[in-house]
Parts: C-alpha cells; structure tokens; sequence
C-alpha cells in the first residue's frame, strides 16, 4: 500500500518528508530483490521526470533493454515500389555493372549491353574477363499507364520458368529503383536472325526451323503461348544456334484453351487473330511458317490480300442469296456480319481453299521448302502443324531427328562456310560510344 501511495504522489505532488525517507530506503534495493529475483520489463515512455526518480542500478538496466530494442524508422515506400515489390527487388545493382552500348529500343524501354566491373574478389581469383549481359529498363510510369503491370509480371515469371531451355534466354535478375525496372539476362552475342544472315540454304533452314520449333514446343507444353515469333526476337549464340527473347507478349495458356486478346506483329499475326476469332497455340505455328517463308523466300505471305478477296466473295454469295429469296427488308437484317463472314472462312472445307497467299517464288523451291510452307501456313488451324511429334513427319524432316542435344552437337557455322553464305558483321546499335550509352542510361 505505501508503494502504490508513493508512486500515485510521485507523479502529482511533490512528495512528503515521510515519503522523502521511504524513497531512500527503497532506492538502496536492487531491482532483482524487488521482483523475487525475476527482471521486470520497465518502460520510461513519457516525461524523462520519471526516469530521474529511478536508482543508478535501475537505470542503468533500463537503458540497455531500451538500446536493444531500439529500430530504425520505417520510412514509407513509393506506391511505385510496392507495385512491383512482389517480383522487383529494391536494391539496385546499376553501380556493378558497366554500360557498353545500346541494344535495342522498345514500346516501354531500352536493352543495354553491359560489363561487369572488376572489383578486389575478382581480382584475387585472377579472373581476367568479367562477363556481359543484357539489361533491360522499363519506365514504371509507362507501364502503369498502358496498364501493362501484370504483362510485366507475366514476362519475367515466363522467362524465369523457362531460361533453362537451351533455345531460350536465360534470366539472371530483377530489381528496381524509384522510376525504372530492371530485367538481367544473358547476352547472345550475335544479335538479331536476319540482321547477321539474309540468304538461307534449304539445310540452314531445316536446322533453324527446327530449333525455333523445339522452343516454341517447349513453351507450349510448359502452358505459355508466346504470340510474338519473328525475326528480331530471335537472337544467334555464339556458335550461331538460336534463342528466343522477348515475353512481353507471353500468356499462361493451358494447351487447348483459347483467348481473344489481339496483340502480336501484324505480318507475323494468323488469320483467326486478324478475322477477331477464338485462338490458341496454332498461331504461333503460323508465325514460324511466315519465318520460314521469309527466309526462303525473302518475302512474307501476303494473308491480307487474301482475306480480302475471300470476304467479297462470301459477300457476294450472300447478296446472291438474298436476291433469290426476294430482297425484303427481312433478308437484309438477316446478312451475316464480317465476323460471321470471316468464321465461315475459317471453317470452310480445306477443298475451297487455295495458297495464293504465298509469294510467287515459292513454285520454285523444292518440294521440301514448298511442302513445310503449305503445312505450317494452313488457314486452318486446325490443318496447322502444331507439335514437333508432326513437324518431324513431314518431308523436309526426313531421316532427321529433331532432338535438341542432336541439333546443338551441329555447326551451323559450318552449313554457312559450305554454303557460301554472308554473314554481316556491323551493328547499326553498336557505332553508340561507351560514353553516350552511359549517359542515356543514367538519363533515362
């Protein structure tokens, strides 16, 4: 009773004479003896006033309990940072890496080449080269404003997934800072397909095709759907083997399902992505075979003219139709749409259809070369190749196994001496010095 009586007074009045003698016989107790041996768990939040009042003893106790639990402030975090916190760490790895030129641009960013800096632990392992990569940087800001975050997230979960594949770039890190993402890959030293080669001979194809299938299989097969197949997203090694980059376009897709989303290049979309149809993993087939196309023909099948003409002519037989039956103003609001019209062209009979589609060229390659254009550019999806399992039985494929260790044990290097095949060297990217690569990077 005459502790609460003294504390209640110590923190209103000053205390008593009486009260005076008590705080000096309670002062010369230690902490321990008050609590039965136990260590109490003090706090002295509030006025330091009452933080006088205790004993050298005690204060001393109290402030090594406080020193330890004391914790920097949680300063709050960017909405930016939490919007991509989920996949992009916050710290930044910018100072270990050296900017060596410009890659490429994009609709939401720039890829650099970059260098790692030499630092003392790589110098007492001797190791005299450090590697290159790729860094691509994104605007945060453009992103949330295209409402591309989850495209985002989507992409680097893919690549993440999926890096290990032989034909496809493997990823190394992620992070982000107040304004930009950060995506680090391995860096294929030979850039874009056609930017190094231009002619292509009927085995440099059967092996490039190849490759670019057992990719794009693995990906199907994996549940993605990759929807941007063409030319400047496929990059040679440095043995001249291919690997696929770039999922910015990439979908969770389980095989069989469909989606609506029409994205992609135009001249590399398939026609049921062109006529606002249902679509699945057939549509990367057709990129392949328009690939597969350019490359033997140097030309892209001219599918726009061709829908074109077919949509008349449905049109026509429709107005035919309707002048037989009488020409009310009922037949007329019976008249199929362009969507119906288009999704009868897509399930019409293989027997109505012609490839005239093709590029005029393609009556002189071989019966291979046309054989593999015809099967992959079906209109069709459903006539489409669709797995390596019937890319391997057509004829260009014969006596051929697509197996990707077989394929990487050949040298594509040697098909291009033997076929007299130019290779260009010059990278319109890399005439962008050190210097001004280093200052757009810190500017952007």
């Amino acid at each position: 009773q005459q502790w609460d009586f003294c504390l209640s007074k110590s923190r209103g009045n000053f205390p008593t004479a009486r009260e005076k003698r008590f705080l000096t016989q309670l002062s010369t107790c230690s902490l321990g003896s008050l609590s039965g041996g136990r260590r109490l768990n003090w706090s002295f939040s509030g006025a330091r006033n009452s933080f006088r009042h205790r004993n050298k003893a005690t204060r001393k106790s109290l402030t090594s309990l406080q020193g330890s639990k004391r914790c920097k402030t949680q300063w709050h975090r960017p909405i930016t940072n939490s919007i991509f916190n989920s996949h992009f760490k916050e710290s930044s790895r910018n100072e270990e890496f050296h900017i060596e030129h410009l890659v490429a641009k994009g609709a939401f960013g720039v890829v650099f080449k970059v260098k790692e800096k030499e630092t003392p632990s790589k110098r007492e392992e001797n190791t005299s080269s450090q590697a290159s990569y790729a860094l691509k940087v994104l605007k945060k800001s453009k992103l949330i404003e295209e409402n591309s975050v989850q495209q985002i997230k989507d992409e680097a979960d893919i690549q993440k997934v999926c890096g290990h594949n032989q034909f496809i770039v493997q990823q190394i890190d992620l992070w982000q800072n107040r304004h930009n993402l950060y995506i680090l890959s391995e860096y294929v030293p030979n850039g874009e397909l056609f930017s190094k080669i231009s002619q292509f001979s009927i085995d440099l194809v059967r092996l490039y095709v190849g490759e670019i299938a057992l990719a794009i299989d693995f990906l199907h097969n994996a549940g993605i759907i990759y929807r941007d197949a063409k030319p400047e997203n496929i990059l040679l090694t440095q043995q001249f083997h291919i690997k696929l980059t770039d999922f910015g376009l990439s979908k969770w897709l389980k095989l069989g399902a469909n989606t609506r989303t029409m994205c992609g290049t135009f001249k590399y979309m398939a026609p049921e992505i062109l006529c606002g149809e249902p679509y699945g993993h057939a549509v990367d087939w057709w990129a392949l075979g328009v690939i597969a196309c350019q490359m033997l023909t140097q030309k892209c099948p001219n599918i726009k003219r061709y829908l074109l003409r077919q949509q008349e002519r449905n049109q026509r037989n429709a107005s035919s139709n309707m002048a037989s039956d009488g020409g009310g103003s009922e037949c007329l609001s019976n008249a199929p749409s362009i969507a119906q019209i288009n999704g009868c062209l897509l399930d019409s009979d293989s027997s109505d259809r012609d490839d005239d589609f093709l590029p005029e060229s393609v009556g002189s390659l071989s019966h291979e070369g046309q054989d593999v254009l015809r099967r992959l550019l079906a209109i069709g999806p459903r006539e489409r190749i669709r797995s390596v399992m019937q890319l391997q039985r057509i004829a260009l494929y014969k006596d051929y196994q697509l197996d990707a260790k077989r394929m990487l044990k050949l040298s594509p290097q040697e098909i291009i001496r033997r076929d007299g095949i130019r290779i260009y060297e010059d990278n319109q990217f890399e005439q962008c010095s050190s210097e001004l690569a280093t200052k757009a990077f810190h500017n952007f």
